[in-house]
């Protein structure tokens, strides 16, 4: 099949793993979840803390897809999502109640496109579940190419409705994990020490700050991993 491939139930264990803050964002908005579910970038990775497919059946969600670009756990379908002529994505125009994207367009080489498809595959009144990183190390999988602020992810989604009521923000995945509403200016950037800061990093950042936040020192790397996350509906 061009554009996808399928994969046997008994090979493929259905493991869709997350970080525990996109575990909470989740349980924060079942209420607005509805099936069926796709979940774009299900493939399960070492690292990876909590299983998102099982976390969602506990919610009573059963009728789940999982793409990825390629295959392995957690995948059903392997799906190029910037390919607008996938035969799974052409087959699934206006099919899925829910769809959750969470810290993959970061790794596509066109999220414009990439965004585009995901939401031809929605229903009307439709929902999506977003995250992306803002500030993070590069990592390769199997590319590193984009950082998306709120405002970013609303330009690549445009045809949706954001709730930015629903908009939160993390600031680490270390022990500790929780989320907070998004508000700006974002708490790493704040003047005193933010309760999730260890008191030497605070005083790092202080001091990089004060002495160090000209010239080529301007864009400061001592900001801690930061993910955003989002709500947004397909009303047409």
């Amino acid at each position: 099949m061009a554009g996808c491939k399928i994969y046997s139930h008994t090979k493929i264990k259905r493991n869709t793993v997350a970080t525990l803050n996109q575990i909470l964002y989740i349980r924060l908005n079942k209420d607005i979840l509805s099936e069926p579910v796709l979940i774009v970038g299900s493939k399960h990775y070492e690292f990876d803390k909590e299983n998102l497919r099982t976390r969602l059946h506990e919610l009573g969600i059963k009728n789940i897809t999982g793409i990825d670009l390629f295959e392995g756990e957690g995948v059903d379908f392997a799906v190029d999502i910037t390919d607008s002529n996938s035969e799974f994505i052409l087959k699934h125009q206006n099919y899925f109640s829910t769809l959750i994207c969470m810290e993959v367009l970061t790794h596509v080489k066109n999220p414009f496109t990439a965004a585009g498809n995901m939401i031809s595959m929605m229903k009307k009144n439709s929902t999506a579940v977003l995250s992306e990183c803002y500030v993070r190390k590069i990592s390769k999988m199997p590319a590193d190419l984009w950082r998306f602020t709120y405002d970013g992810t609303k330009v690549l989604f445009s045809k949706l409705a954001f709730d930015d009521s629903k908009a939160m923000i993390s600031l680490t995945r270390e022990k500790d994990e929780r989320l907070l509403p998004l508000k700006y200016p974002l708490p790493q950037l704040l003047q005193q020490k933010h309760e999730d800061e260890s008191i030497p990093g605070y005083f790092v950042r202080r001091i990089h700050r004060k002495f160090f936040s000209k010239g080529i020192f301007k864009l400061s790397r001592l900001l801690p991993e930061t993910t955003i996350y989002s709500i947004a509906r397909k009303e047409i």
